[in-house]
C-alpha cells in the first residue's frame, strides 16, 4: 500500500520540510509524499527522487499560486500564508486518503497502523489540541480526500481563512467548517511539545498530563514558537530534531537494503525542445509537457515570467529562462532539436529567423501558427491533435533528421575490424576543425590537407578501409555532461553545413571511439571489454608504432603486452603533415609483415590513404593510450599524465623524462620537424 503524504511550505522552510521527509522515510517505505510549494526550485525534488525511488517513493512538485495564499490571516508572527497550502489538497492530491502533515514535526514510527484507520461518516482525523481541549490540532490530519473533493471545500477554507479575527488561523478555520466531521486519533500521533514553559507559569495541568499519557510518540510536533531549529530551545526533544536533520539520504535508504550509488544520475532527455514567448498564455503546453518525459522543454523570454509559466518548474522535462541574455540563448538555440510556435502574442521574429537558417523542425497549433512563415520544416497540428503532435515530435528528436548519418557502435566497428582485417581511418572534432578551416593546437591549418580529410569522409568506406565518425548521431544519453555539451553546443551547430553533406551521401561508418572507450561516457562498465577485444587487434602480431615524439604508446602501462614485437617511428608531435612525404617514406622501409599502428592526429588519415598500396592493415588508434591509462586508474575526468602526451592536454608541457631501454631499442626512425 503506498501511503500519501503532504506537507506545506516555502522555500524558506526547505530545511524543516526536509528533515520531516527524512523522519517519515527512516520509518516507512512506499510513500508518496506531495509537498504543496510556491517557490521551491524543482533541482531539489529531481535530487531527492533519486534516492527515494529506491525505496518505491517519490517526492512531488505541488506547485500553486503564491496570489491564491496571500490574503491569508495566520495570526501568530512566526507562521506565514505559505502553510494555508493545506487547503488545496483537493486540487492537488489525486489519492482519496492523505495524511497532512506540518513541517514542524517528526515521525518516529512506522504509519501503516494510522493509514489503515477508517474514516466513516467523518471528513478529517485528528488529535486534540493538548492546551485547547475542545478543539483538534490541524498540523496532523489524516483526510478524506474524496470527500474534501465531493464537497468542495477548498473555496470555503480560503474564504473564512481571509477573517482577520482569526484566534489561530488554519487551525480555527478546519475545526469551524468540519465541526462534528473530526473524528479523533489517539494522542501519540501528535505529541504536541511546547507548551511546557506557560503550562508551568500559568499552573496548566492539562497539556503535561496529555504529555504524560504519550510514553512513545510516534510523531513529535513541535508547537509554538520555541522550536528546535532556533539558536536555542527549551523543549526536551531538541536533540531528536537534529537527529533526523543530520541524517544522510544515503544512510536512510541503506535501513532497506543495499544503497545504489550508480543510480544517483542527472537527468537525461532524448532530444531539447524551445520555445521563446512574450506571453504566458501557450497553447497546450502542459498536455505537451506530460506527454514527452523523454524530451526536455527550454521555455525563453525577454521578461520575467508569470505563475502560469512558473508553475511548469513542477516537472522535470521544464526549464525556464525568463529574462534570458544573449550567450544562454545563444547556447539553447544551438542545443535545440525542435522549436515549439505555440505561445500566443506575437513572436520574436529574430529567433524564429535563426530556428530557420539552422533547419530545425517548428510544430506548431492552428490557434497558434504563424501565417506569414514560408518554411518547408515547419508542421501545422489541429489544436485537439496533441498526441499526434507529441508523436511527431519524439519522431523527429529519434531519428534525428538534422544529421541522418548512419555509424556503427564501438562494438560492431570493432568485430568488422577483427573479422575483416580492415584497415582504419577515425574522424574527430579535431578533423572537422580542419576542413572548416580552422588551425588546431597541434596542427595549424593547411588548405591541401583539409580538402583530403573531407575527400576521405565523403567518399565513405573503401578499399578494405573502415572510414570512422564519432557515434553520436542518435543520441548523447550514453556520453557524460561534458561529452553532451560539445557536441551539442559546439560540434554540431560549427559544422552543421558539412554534416547535412555527409549525410547526402548515404554512407555509413564505423566509430571514431574505438579508440575512446572509456572516459566520456556515463556507463564505464562495459570499457574493460572492450579494451579486451581492442587487444585481439595486435595478439601475437608484430607491430609498428608510428607516433609523436611524446605519446609514448603502452609505456609504463600493459597496452601492447600481447604483442609479439613492437618497432616505433617518432614523428614530430606538432605540424607533422608537414614531413608527411618523410614519415610514409619511413613506414615503407619499416613496414615489413607489420600491423601499422598510427597515432598522428590528422596526418594519420592521410598516412593510411596514401599508403594503400601495401598489404599492411592500418589502423588509425589515435589516443588509445590516454583511455587506458585513465581506465587502468579509474579516473572520472581526463587526468594530465607525467611522462607523456595526454589527450586534450594538447602543449606536451612539463613531461617527464622516460628512462627505459626497451622502449629505446623499438625505435627505428626519427622524423625531426620543421623549425
Amino acid at each position: 500500500m503506498i501511503k500519501v503524504i503532504a506537507l506545506s511550505g516555502d522555500y524558506g522552510y526547505l530545511n524543516q520540510i526536509e528533515t520531516t521527509i527524512k523522519s517519515i522515510m527512516d520509518h516507512n517505505r512506499d510513500v508518496k509524499i506531495y509537498v504543496i510549494n510556491p517557490d521551491i526550485p524543482h533541482e531539489w525534488f529531481v535530487n531527492l527522487n533519486r534516492y527515494l525511488h529506491q525505496i518505491n517513493s517519490c517526492v512531488i512538485d505541488a506547485k500553486v499560486d503564491p496570489d491564491r495564499l496571500k490574503n491569508m490571516h495566520s495570526s501568530f508572527a512566526h507562521i506565514n500564508s505559505s502553510i494555508f497550502g493545506r487547503f488545496l489538497i483537493p486540487e492537488v492530491v489525486q489519492e482519496d486518503k492523505v495524511l497532512y502533515l506540518d513541517s514542524d514535526l517528526i515521525v518516529t514510527s512506522n504509519l501503516d497502523d494510522l493509514f489503515n484507520i477508517v474514516f466513516g461518516d467523518k471528513s478529517v482525523l485528528a488529535v486534540r489540541d493538548y492546551n485547547e481541549i475542545m478543539a483538534f490540532n490541524a498540523g496532523v490530519m489524516l483526510i478524506n480526500n474524496r470527500k474534501w473533493k465531493e464537497n468542495q471545500v477548498t473555496d470555503s477554507l480560503i474564504k473564512m481563512s481571509e477573517n482577520r479575527k482569526l484566534s489561530n488561523g488554519d487551525q480555527t478555520v478546519i475545526n469551524e467548517l468540519f465541526q462534528g466531521q473530526i473524528g479523533e486519533l489517539d494522542l501519540t500521533y501528535n505529541y504536541q511539545i511546547g507548551f511546557e514553559k506557560d503550562a508551568f507559569w500559568n499552573n496548566l495541568d492539562q497539556p503535561l498530563m496529555r504529555l504524560d499519557k504519550v510514553t512513545n510518540p510516534k510523531i513529535i510536533h513541535y508547537v509554538t514558537p520555541d522550536k528546535p531549529f532556533n539558536l536555542v530551545s527549551v523543549n526536551s526533544l531538541r536533540d531528536k530534531w537534529w537527529h533526523y536533520r543530520n541524517l544522510e539520504w544515503s544512510e536512510i535508504i541503506s535501513t532497506y537494503g543495499n544503497f545504489k550509488k550508480n543510480e544517483i544520475k542527472d537527468l537525461s532527455f532524448d532530444g531539447e525542445a524551445l520555445i521563446f514567448t512574450r506571453v504566458a498564455e501557450t497553447e497546450n503546453i502542459e498536455e505537451l509537457i506530460q506527454k514527452m518525459p523523454n524530451i526536455r522543454f527550454n521555455i525563453a523570454a525577454y521578461t520575467g515570467m508569470a505563475f502560469l509559466l512558473l508553475k511548469l518548474t513542477q516537472y522535470d522535462n521544464v526549464r525556464l529562462f525568463p529574462t534570458i541574455i544573449g550567450k544562454t540563448l545563444d547556447k539553447e538555440i544551438n542545443e535545440a532539436d525542435v522549436y515549439l510556435d505555440i505561445n500566443y502574442g506575437p513572436n520574436a521574429n529574430e529567433v524564429v529567423e535563426r530556428i530557420v537558417q539552422k533547419n530545425i523542425p517548428i510544430f506548431a497549433f492552428d490557434q497558434t501558427k504563424s501565417p506569414d512563415l514560408n518554411y518547408d520544416n515547419y508542421h501545422v497540428f489541429h489544436d485537439d491533435q496533441i498526441d499526434e503532435m507529441a508523436s511527431a515530435i519524439s519522431d523527429t528528436v529519434k531519428t534525428n533528421p538534422k544529421f541522418n548519418i548512419e555509424v556503427k557502435d564501438v562494438s560492431e566497428s570493432l568485430d568488422l575490424i577483427l573479422e575483416n582485417r580492415k584497415s582504419v581511418v577515425r574522424f574527430g572534432d579535431g578533423e572537422f576543425d580542419l576542413i572548416r578551416g580552422d588551425s588546431i593546437p597541434y596542427q595549424n591549418y593547411e588548405p591541401e590537407l583539409a580538402k583530403r580529410l573531407k575527400k576521405i569522409i565523403l567518399r565513405g568506406n573503401f578499399n578494405n578501409t573502415l572510414v570512422c565518425l564519432p557515434d553520436v548521431f542518435k543520441g548523447l544519453n550514453r556520453y557524460n555532461h561534458y561529452a553532451k555539451d560539445f557536441y551539442k553546443s559546439v560540434f554540431f551547430p560549427k559544422n552543421d553545413h558539412f554534416l547535412k553533406e555527409i549525410a547526402q551521401t548515404n554512407n555509413w561508418y564505423g566509430s571514431t571511439f574505438i579508440s575512446r572507450p572509456y572516459i566520456d561516457l556515463v556507463d564505464k562498465s562495459k570499457s574493460a571489454a572492450t579494451f579486451t577485444k581492442l587487444k585481439q587487434l595486435w595478439q601475437g602480431q608484430d607491430l609498428l608504432i608510428v607516433e609523436g615524439a611524446l605519446t609514448r604508446s603502452g609505456v609504463g602501462n600493459d597496452l601492447f603486452a600481447n604483442a609479439k614485437s613492437i618497432k616505433r617511428i617518432l614523428c614530430p608531435a606538432e605540424d607533422s603533415y608537414q614531413q608527411i612525404n618523410q614519415i610514409e617514406q619511413a613506414i615503407r622501409a619499416n613496414a615489413e609483415n607489420r600491423l601499422i599502428l598510427v597515432m598522428l592526429g590528422p596526418t594519420a588519415k592521410v598516412i593510411v590513404d596514401d599508403l594503400q598500396d601495401l598489404n599492411n592493415q592500418m589502423i588509425d588508434i589515435g589516443h588509445i593510450d590516454s583511455e587506458y591509462e585513465w581506465f587502468k586508474m579509474g579516473a572520472t575526468y581526463k587526468v594530465k599524465l607525467e611522462n607523456k602526451h595526454t589527450a586534450e592536454f594538447n602543449f606536451d608541457e612539463d613531461i617527464s623524462a622516460v628512462h627505459d631501454q626497451a622502449y629505446q631499442d623499438e625505435i627505428v626512425a626519427r622524423i625531426i620537424g620543421e623549425e
